[in-house]
């Protein structure tokens, strides 16, 4: 198997050398091809970093301005679409990768660790295999993840119940915890890792609760066919074949006095999965776990920036809760996605809607389509 790591930084790498030590430990560097896409403020110490491997003969590549935009040159149209600056470069490496033909292809943040105790790689494992496991059915059709870690609320106490960022408002009950006690089976599509230490909640949540977790859970789940959940792209393995309906969505649209960010991740988790129960494949959750050392936030700004977003996912409900058609493939099931995007967006009135938000959603479903030509091209 071959396994494609891709990471944006804007730091100095740090991380590069625990996951060296971690895949060495572990004996799977030679399995890992790691992307390090760097940005316009990316220090050169990052590069640095990274080619005292690349010089030992491992294939990992820095990814600087330069070679980015020779990578991107045959596709001009999707090149105009990735704004520097932002986490969007990572569709840049999940590109690499694609090309590369990684057969997983693991996306991390910088501020993601590996443990010891749990293998990264062999926890993204069973991304392509069937599997039998316990099912995560939650409550009303979605799932928490925060709900598989223990949770410690310096603000409130212990044994609080946090949700993931992207979780929908509207949805969010203790119900979501729910496992089915009879094993299901089904062919792994995503692997969603978690994460121990700061959890990814969303801003409101972190300002009240000031929490942080540890992993509870001793056995994987398979998510019911039908469930959804906030994906993120901390710790997620993706089977290759669904890397045409993983576009990340691109953020910073002005809306209602604020701007629409820090739900790329969510949005295209989101509308992932969509395409993943439409082909008949399932997503795991739990193992790996990686330590998530956050980098500094002002959560007040983080806050700014995620109000937009908590709204539209509420306003989402109805797209994201109505099944697509069986399809035959992941391609076709994103452009199926794609459309019904454009119409529902187009459709939408109220708080935060306007023909500017409407447009950037369908600026959204013709770079999903668009994301999907470029995909054939290089496969």
């Amino acid at each position: 198997m071959k396994f494609g790591v891709v990471v944006t930084t804007i730091y100095n790498g740090d991380f590069i050398n625990e996951y060296y030590d971690h895949f060495l430990a572990c004996g799977d560097l030679e399995n890992v091809h790691l992307y390090v896409v760097g940005d316009l403020s990316t220090p050169d110490t990052c590069r640095e970093q990274l080619e005292k491997y690349t010089q030992e003969g491992l294939p990992w590549y820095y990814l600087d301005p330069n070679k980015q935009n020779e990578f991107l040159k045959p596709f001009p149209k999707l090149a105009a679409e990735i704004p520097w600056n932002t986490d969007n470069r990572r569709n840049v490496g999940f590109l690499m990768a694609y090309r590369d033909r990684c057969d997983i292809i693991i996306t991390i943040d910088d501020d993601n660790y590996p443990q010891k105790n749990w293998p990264f790689i062999p926890g993204h494992s069973t991304v392509g295999k069937e599997v039998f496991l316990l099912t995560a059915i939650g409550h009303n059709g979605w799932f928490n993840p925060c709900s598989m870690m223990e949770v410690e609320c310096p603000s409130l106490g212990g044994g609080e119940t946090v949700y993931a960022r992207g979780f929908p408002y509207q949805r969010r009950q203790p119900a979501c915890s729910q496992i089915d006690t009879e094993l299901s089976t089904g062919i792994v599509a995503i692997n969603a890792g978690i994460w121990c230490g700061d959890p990814d909640v969303d801003a409101a949540t972190r300002l009240v609760t000031r929490c942080v977790t540890k992993e509870k859970f001793t056995v994987d789940y398979l998510l019911s066919p039908n469930t959804l959940m906030p994906i993120n792209t901390q710790n997620t393995g993706i089977i290759r074949e669904a890397i045409p309906a993983y576009y990340y969505v691109k953020m910073g649209h002005p809306v209602g006095g604020m701007k629409l960010d820090r739900f790329g991740d969510i949005f295209s988790g989101f509308f992932v999965q969509k395409c993943v129960q439409a082909v008949g494949h399932r997503i795991k959750v739990g193992s790996p776990v990686v330590e998530h050392r956050r980098s500094p936030h002002n959560l007040y700004k983080d806050l700014w920036n995620e109000l937009a977003g908590m709204a539209i996912i509420d306003d989402m409900l109805p797209l994201l809760e109505t099944p697509l058609p069986p399809a035959k493939n992941y391609s076709d099931a994103v452009i199926e996605l794609a459309d019904k995007i454009e119409e529902w967006s187009g459709k939408q009135e109220g708080f935060l809607w306007d023909d500017a938000l409407r447009d950037y959603f369908r600026n959204v479903a013709e770079n999903m389509k668009l994301w999907v030509k470029v995909c054939h091209q290089l496969n």
